[in-house]
């Protein structure tokens, strides 16, 4: 039994990558503007098109890829933020969830009308398999890539956010806005900054998600529930939280699929969403308990 669930803790490693990567922008943004963006799915679909033509159209590799779609995604979501959710910034919570929604069907359909509805593959090289006959186990160079990736990624978002002024200025803002205003922040430029950062991150976890699997219309929609998920888990508002929430969420599932019987293992989502009812139950600030901007 041992030998299979450490595979599972690998698969649920590379899983748990993809969701952080969705899940620190998504909770990046509900820190700072306080909205639950439902469209975030759509950036993550952004991501994966924007690297799948940087590699198809440019022919450039697929470290410069993931750079060329956090760019575009995160010019995408600043954009569309500006001219949809910034407006009805004072219309309250209610308005901007409901906006969010058409937001993210009207760029879902957009996306279908211009790829069309089939699945779309990176052309990269295939992975390589490492195997240990001796354990049983496998893992890929590509598995190996999405989860240094990830970890690189955190690691930049946590200098940004601990040593620069600009990330200093937005942990400020999400602690106290009028505060933050007071005390000179231009708190506008600060929120311009977040839509660019979030949407950013969104976009290299749709490159990663279009490596190693394909790249459709409904590629991060159908990781928005795991992303919400994470968020929530993991504290919402927390960064560093949101990645913990997503590795316990990406384990979670995959242990599910390894330990219970093949005719429930398809519920493996559900049973994660489980923990996340318990979790939060018994631990309503999530697993870290408290947002990174009060730290």
């Amino acid at each position: 039994m041992a030998l299979p669930l450490v595979q599972s803790l690998i698969f649920g490693l590379v899983l748990g990558s993809f969701i952080a990567l969705g899940a620190i922008g998504f909770t990046l943004v509900y820190g700072l503007v306080d909205m639950i963006n439902f469209a975030h799915g759509e950036f993550v679909t952004v991501g994966a098109y924007a690297g799948l033509l940087a590699v198809a159209v440019a022919g450039v590799g697929l470290p410069l890829a993931l750079v060329v779609a956090f760019v575009v995604t995160a010019v995408v979501g600043w954009a569309v933020a500006q001219a949809t959710y910034e407006p009805l910034n004072d219309a309250g919570p209610i308005p901007l969830l409901l906006t969010s929604i058409g937001v993210g069907l009207v760029m879902r359909n957009v996306i279908r009308l211009a790829a069309g509805p089939g699945a779309r593959y990176l052309d990269v090289s295939r992975p390589t398999t490492y195997r240990s006959e001796a354990l049983g186990l496998f893992v890929t160079d590509q598995q190996v890539f999405v989860v240094g990736i990830t970890l690189v990624a955190v690691l930049v978002l946590h200098l940004f956010l601990d040593r620069t002024m600009m990330g200093i200025a937005m942990r400020a803002t999400a602690d106290n806005e009028d505060l933050a205003l007071v005390t000179g922040i231009d708190t506008k430029r600060v929120r311009h900054v977040v839509w660019l950062v979030g949407s950013g991150f969104a976009g290299i976890a749709g490159v990663l998600l279009a490596v190693t699997r394909s790249a459709n219309p409904t590629t991060g929609f159908d990781q928005l529930l795991l992303i919400l998920t994470a968020a929530i888990l993991g504290g919402a508002g927390s960064p560093y939280g949101a990645v913990v929430g997503s590795y316990a969420l990406g384990i979670g599932i995959s242990m599910a699929i390894a330990l219970l019987p093949t005719s429930v293992s398809d519920f493996g989502a559900t049973m994660a969403f489980v923990v996340l009812i318990v979790v939060l139950l018994v631990r309503p600030g999530g697993i870290v308990n408290q947002e990174v901007r009060s730290s």
